[in-house]
């Protein structure tokens, strides 16, 4: 708590906290909502925007299921917009685009898992870039970051949304075998 008063203290115009957390393992989902429930708390004015990462089905974590059970109490609680990523259907689109051999995101990584996760990120920083590309960047659409959750959520306790990134790559950039 002393360190968020510390950091929000130096900002002219807070506008909103990105909390980006798992929701399998008992850190990533007790550690998140905590903190998650100390902003809202000593910050409730400030919008707050939480993207966890739900499990896949073949996690090997025993607890994931019930983690992400618990935690989604927490958010649904506390955040003001959610916008949930599953890692398997994340698994799965950075499949389908290796094997169409594209990549759109250039990584500096070498070839296995570890390029596979920096893709993922990727991905999951591309939406968030997306969403708030409005409040960033001067524009007729230009508009406040807490503006878009008062368009995107039309009650207070239906505020999951459903991110997505369209087009993920054009097919003039497959690469043919």
């Amino acid at each position: 708590a002393v360190v968020s008063t510390q950091s929000t203290g130096m900002c002219d115009c807070l506008q909103s906290f990105f909390i980006l957390h798992s929701m399998g393992g008992g850190t990533g989902s007790g550690l998140g909502t905590r903190t998650l429930s100390l902003i809202a708390d000593q910050f409730p004015e400030v919008f707050r925007f939480v993207i966890p990462v739900y499990p896949s089905l073949d996690d090997d974590v025993i607890t994931s299921p019930y983690n992400a059970t618990l935690a989604m109490n927490q958010i649904s609680e506390h955040g003001n917009c959610v916008l949930p990523v599953e890692n398997q259907a994340l698994t799965a689109i950075c499949e389908r685009l290796s094997t169409a051999k594209v990549d759109t995101i250039k990584h500096n990584v070498k070839e296995g898992k570890e390029k596979a996760f920096n893709r993922m990120n990727s991905y999951v920083a591309k939406v968030i870039l997306d969403i708030t590309s409005s409040a960033r960047f001067d524009g007729a659409m230009n508009v406040d970051i807490n503006e878009i959750s008062m368009n995107l959520v039309p009650f207070p306790r239906a505020n999951y949304l459903v991110p997505g990134i369209a087009p993920l790559y054009s097919p003039v950039l497959c690469v043919d075998t």
